[in-house]
């Protein structure tokens, strides 16, 4: 009998703490101007920065000069602010960022490998290294500081336990943008937990974290591919979003959950479709306090 094996391998293999969503994450932030996405985005961010969770942030925002405030706790680069939406290399631009910090871990990895045999090599006068490499290694390991050769520090701690680094996106009002129309950004949703994948298996990989006021409408909302691969939402204001959770509850408790979550200024409904065993809800009301859906409700 053809029999199906079923792998282990999973999609949310980051470490993260325990009261925090897992990652990988593709995850949409809805609700109307002033709701709280920003905040609501940036304060996750902070959260898994916090916590070892999240190296390298990159944001793609119009407005992100209007935010600074919001932004500041979570050390953006200059070079990863992304402030033109409609941008048609902005796609192959964000790869390239990938790319780099892929090339830049394997590098690491590979200093790491050979460091013994350049010492011992230098000890011994016999430098038996590929012709025209020997200069690399040395300016590598070599420390102007200490005089000593030595294991260069690691751009991210996580590569010492052979960990790549986690870099994560903020896409924030570029709703109507051309971005948002660019079947390339469609293909990095798609693949964001396989992109740049190592020739020994595994993948840098990107989260995504996408804020936006329309999540489904006739023109101007969400493409369905990115809704159809989100793994949780954020929610303060409700758009034809129940019947998409039709397998997972009933819309009236949909609709309750929606209720008790945004009874507060700036609280919105955390949804997480993939949560972990511990967690006791896949609804929260922010980030800090689970909902538990009633079970006659659930049962409707």
């Amino acid at each position: 009998m053809a029999k199906l094996k079923v792998m282990t391998n999973s999609a949310f293999t980051i470490d993260t703490a325990a009261h925090l969503p897992k990652l990988h994450q593709n995850l949409i932030i809805c609700g109307r101007c002033g709701s709280g996405k920003s905040v609501a985005a940036t304060n996750l961010l902070r959260m898994y920065k916090e916590t070892d969770s999240m190296d390298r942030i990159i944001v793609i925002s119009p407005t992100f000069n209007s935010n600074k405030s919001l932004m500041k706790e979570l050390n953006i680069r200059e070079e990863d602010i992304f402030n033109d939406p409609d941008d048609p290399s902005l796609p192959q631009r964000i790869v390239d960022l990938v790319d780099a910090e892929r090339d830049e871990c394997m590098r690491y990895e590979h200093l790491v490998k050979q460091y013994e045999n350049i010492m011992k090599s230098i000890k011994s006068g016999v430098l038996r290294v590929e012709e025209g490499m020997i200069d690399d290694y040395l300016l590598a390991y070599y420390s102007v500081i200490n005089n000593k050769f030595s294991l260069p520090e690691p751009k991210y701690k996580r590569y010492k336990p052979g960990k790549p680094p986690i870099l994560g996106l903020f896409i924030d009002d570029c709703l109507c943008t051309k971005l948002m129309s660019n079947r390339k950004f469609y293909n990095l949703v798609k693949r964001h937990r396989h992109l740049r994948m190592f020739p020994t298996g595994g993948a840098v990989g990107l989260l995504f974290f996408i804020a936006v006021q329309t999540y489904k409408a006739q023109s101007g909302g969400l493409n369905k591919c990115v809704r159809n691969n989100a793994t949780s939402l954020c929610l303060s204001e409700l758009e034809q979003i129940a019947e998409s959770f039709s397998v997972e509850v009933s819309s009236e408790t949909f609709m309750k959950m929606y209720e008790k979550a945004t009874d507060e200024p700036h609280s919105f409904l955390f949804v997480d479709l993939h949560k972990k065993k511990e967690q006791s809800s896949m609804f929260r009301k922010r980030f800090d306090e689970y909902l538990i859906p009633d079970v006659n409700t659930l049962n409707e």
